[in-house]
This record gives C-alpha cells, structure tokens and sequence, in this order.
C-alpha cells in the first residue's frame, strides 16, 4: 500500500516537473491555436509518429496540412516542434539571429561538419571566408567548363537515345546528370577534372545519393544518429553507410592532399619569383585555393579543410543536377507551347556555335521564367528545419507569440510554393508565365481572388517563391547553381525534344533532403534530338 502511494507521488511530482519544463511550449500553442491547439496534440503526436520515414512524410504533410490551423506547434518532450507553411512566417524565421542555426534532427547528415552545418559565430565567420570563392567574377569565370561538361551530356543522351529507341528511364537521366554535374563540381570547386560524364566505375556520384537518402531517415528517425542504435536497429543501413561514408571521404581526402601538395609547390614558386606578393596579395581563388590559403594564414586546419570540401562537393551538385532533372521533367510533361517558346528564344540569342555566355543567359527571359517556375512547382529543397537559440517573437502577429528556446521550426517550402493563398487557382499547374506576369506588390500582401484580373492576381509576398533559402543564411552558391542549370538546359532544349506520357498529379513526393519520387522507375522521357542536330 505504502509502495504504491510513494510510486503515485513520484509519478505526479516527474508530471508536475515535465509540465513545468514544457510551460512555454504549452503557452505557444495556446497563442497559436488557443484551446484547439491543446486538443489535437494527441492526433498530431500519432500522425508524426505513423509517418516518420522519407517516403510518406513529405505527402502525409501535404494531405494533412489543410485540416488544421497553421502554424501548428507540436510538444516533443520538453521543446516544440512548430510548423510554419505561410510567407510571412517563412520571412521572419529566415531572417531571425534566434533561428539562424540548424537543429540537432540534422546531425543525423552525414557530411554534418563544414559550412553547411555550422552554426553561431563559427558559421559567420566560415561564410566571410568561403563568399570570396563565390563571387560574381569567380563563378563567371566557370563558363568555359559548364559549356564543356554540357557538350559531353548532349553526347551522353544522344547515345542514350540510340541506345534505347530514344525512350529514356527517369533514373537513367537522372543518373547522367547527376555524373556531369559531378563533374563540373571537381572541376570548378576542388580544380580536379574527374571523367564521370564519360564514366563513374566507383559509383561515387551514387553514394552521395544513398547517402542523403540515409541522413533522411536518420533526421526524422533522430535516435539512429546515436551509432550504437543504428548498428542495432538498422545493421544492413548502418554498413552501407559506413561503406559509402569511407569511400566518399577516400575520395575527397585524395584530391584535397594532391591539390594542397601542387598548391604548396607553386605557391614556393611563385614566391621565389614576385616576393611576399603572391602570399599577401589579394589573387581570385576558386574555393579549394581559397581554404588552403586561410589554411597557410592560421585559419583553418587540415581536418577543417577535410570538412569543407566534403561538404561543399555534395552541395555544390546534388541539388543542381536534381534542379535540372525537375525542370526537364516539367518541359517533358507539359503539353503546351513551352518547349517551342524555349526553342525559338535560345535559338534566337545563342550563337550557333552553342556557346552559351553570361551575356545571353541574361537576355533570356523566358528560360528565366521557366527555371523559376520549375523550382517552385517541384522544390528541390522541400523543408527546411532551424533550431530556436532564445526566445523570440514570431513575425507581427496581433497578439504577442513567443517561440521558446530550443524550439524546432520546419518551414515547409513545398506546399507554400503550390499553395492556392499566394499562388492563385492553378498553383499546382505549370505555368511559366506566371512569372513574367509578375507585379510585386509591397511584402506582406497575398494574391487577390481567382475572379481578378491575372496581373491583380499575381501579385504575391516576397518569400512566397523560395528556391535557395532567403535571409541571413541564404545558399552561398545560388549563383553558381543557377548558372550551371541554364547552360545545361540551353543545351539539352536546344538539341533535343523531350516528352512524356507521364503527368506530373501523378508524383509520389520523397523528402530525401532533396525532393524525390518513390514512382521514378515509372517515368520515361522520350528524348528526340533535333534535326539540325544530328550530324
């Protein structure tokens, strides 16, 4: 009797501690959702629960989103999880110094070290660092080698046509390009030419793709971030990830030593030659050369250097080569005149000798329309999650609404970019007109009604179209990344066709980091070239 009473009093004294813990949590919800808000934690709790993998998170979000009032806070132990889908919201968080970190769901990334994870001052610091390696004239510098490696993919398909009676597996296409602009990424980033256009036997572009594929369910399953856990739970996921993590950093580990050995003996050289003034002195570097030179002034490490070119590999293509896959998906689907109008412009301003320069990329406004309209239908980074590091206000709402410390915000851009309130009665149509159409108004206002005049009506917020992040921590390469896509396009639209019996309402969405398809072996492109391409 007496054990029984003193286990009833400690079981209320641990709820009384836990409520007491999670009191601003529950004084979130409240100003969020009031009473309702309360109610539904327990619905909310089980559908987290039963979808928590890759493959159905993403459209489990989508499907159940709509019966709810957002944003929605979620208790999770002591924190909350809050839910964020609208431009307003999305506007604050990104620019809030309280949100700009990365939350601890993400350390389940395998390549969690570098400027892609950093956080605090160490990432402001590496980012004043690293902006030099991205500037304008460095990444216009590239185009000989985006136009190169954008050759050899034309090459690449039209032996894939052939091949295949010009029918093309998504897979296939996506495996092509994903190779290239692997490519391209050695050669720019790390100064290292790679062949894996031509061929990849050690299947590193596909160990970057399982990889993320298993930090995504290391991020919505945290406790196999904890590695006994993982080789528990999930052996055969834990092997292969330790194989492609050791084979992915053997590769990296030996560009970087051959780099910094050739850098270091031409450094000598040029020393010798003009003094102190090729050490000191201001010189354009792309990014390898720019760490090793904070690596001879004291401040990086070689470890840190390890760090950074792992993960700046990884970013600086795995994102681009999904981009063009989605858009070249959207081009094959749609049944309009899109694919002409591309045709006649790039034909109309790139020479034919099918160099594609800065100069025509920005007399291309169609392309540019298209690219956008691309990214927002298909998001190539569907959420975004950031870690609340004190307490702040969340955007100008009537009411105070205060975000606790240690809160998790997920910023859905997904469904905000196809959402009816800032996108109009075809938000989920491709329509790359939308965006010449365009008329910004003043931040803060949202489409007008489906019965306005369509300039009325594409009036939209500024953070309502989020293709590379926004704010203080926006994508250091987004230049470098569009880039790269429009001189690929360029290429592929001008030489070939693309079609498809496959519609896009048929999609099967995966939050693998970058969003994918769980029905992809289900697409076929059929990719015919031009005439006046075939030689």
């Amino acid at each position: 009797m007496h054990l029984s009473v003193a286990l009833w009093a400690c079981g209320a004294l641990l709820a009384v501690l836990l409520t007491w813990q999670q009191r601003k949590c529950w004084r979130l919800i409240w100003q969020l959702n009031g009473w309702r808000g309360v109610v539904q934690q327990p619905v909310l709790w089980f559908l987290l629960c039963i979808n928590l993998h890759p493959n159905s998170i993403l459209e489990k979000v989508t499907q159940y989103r709509v019966y709810f009032q957002r944003p929605i806070a979620i208790i999770l132990g002591t924190r909350v999880l809050v839910y964020i889908d609208d431009p307003a919201g999305m506007e604050c968080v990104l620019n809030a110094p309280e949100c700009l970190d990365k939350t601890f769901l993400q350390n389940g990334f395998f390549a969690r070290r570098g400027l892609l994870h950093a956080r605090g001052q160490q990432w402001k610091l590496r980012r004043k660092q690293l902006n030099p390696a991205f500037s304008h004239n460095i990444v216009a510098s590239f185009f000989d080698v985006f136009n190169s490696v954008g050759n050899q993919i034309i090459e690449q398909f039209l032996s894939q046509s052939n091949l295949h009676g010009k029918n093309v597996k998504f897979t296939d296409a996506e495996d092509l390009l994903s190779r290239a602009v692997l490519e391209v990424s050695c050669l720019t980033i790390m100064g290292t030419p790679t062949n894996f256009t031509q061929i990849d036997d050690a299947h590193i572009a596909h160990s970057y793709k399982r990889l993320l594929e298993i930090s995504a369910i290391r991020v919505v399953k945290p406790w196999l971030q904890i590695r006994l856990l993982h080789r528990f739970l999930a052996p055969e996921l834990y092997e292969e990830s330790r194989k492609c993590t050791k084979l992915l950093a053997d590769f990296v580990g030996e560009i970087v030593r051959t780099k910094h050995r050739n850098w270091r003996l031409r450094d000598a050289v040029s020393g010798e030659k003009n003094g102190e003034e090729s050490s000191s002195g201001w010189q354009r570097r792309i990014f390898i050369e720019q760490i090793f030179q904070l690596a001879a002034n004291g401040e990086m490490t070689l470890e840190e250097i390890m760090h950074e070119a792992q993960s700046m590999v990884l970013v600086s293509f795995e994102t681009v080569s999904n981009s063009i896959m989605l858009a070249l998906l959207c081009l094959a689907t749609n049944k309009g005149d899109c694919q002409q109008r591309l045709l006649a412009e790039i034909r109309s301003l790139v020479p034919d000798s099918g160099h594609v320069g800065l100069e025509q990329l920005q007399q291309l406004r169609y392309l540019d329309a298209f690219v956008s309209e691309s990214l927002r239908l298909l998001a190539t980074v569907p959420m975004n999650l950031r870690h609340v590091s004190r307490d702040f206000q969340l955007s100008s709402r009537e009411k105070e609404t205060i975000v606790p410390q240690n809160s998790i915000i997920v910023l859905d851009t997904f469904n905000m970019q196809r959402d009816e309130r800032w996108w109009g009665a075809n938000a989920k149509e491709f329509e790359p007109q939308r965006f010449l159409d365009h008329d910004q108004e003043p931040k803060g206002q949202s489409n007008a009604g489906a019965g306005e005049p369509r300039r009325q009506r594409d009036r939209r917020h500024s953070y309502s179209f989020l293709p590379f992040s926004n704010g203080l921590r926006s994508c250091i390469g987004r230049r470098y990344g569009l880039f790269i896509m429009k001189v690929f396009l360029v290429k592929l639209i001008s030489n070939f066709n693309f079609q498809s019996d496959f519609e896009l309402e048929q999609l099967q969405f995966v939050e693998n980091i970058s969003l994918k398809f769980r029905n992809a072996d289900d697409i076929f492109l059929t990719v015919q070239p031009h005439k006046q391409s075939k030689e």
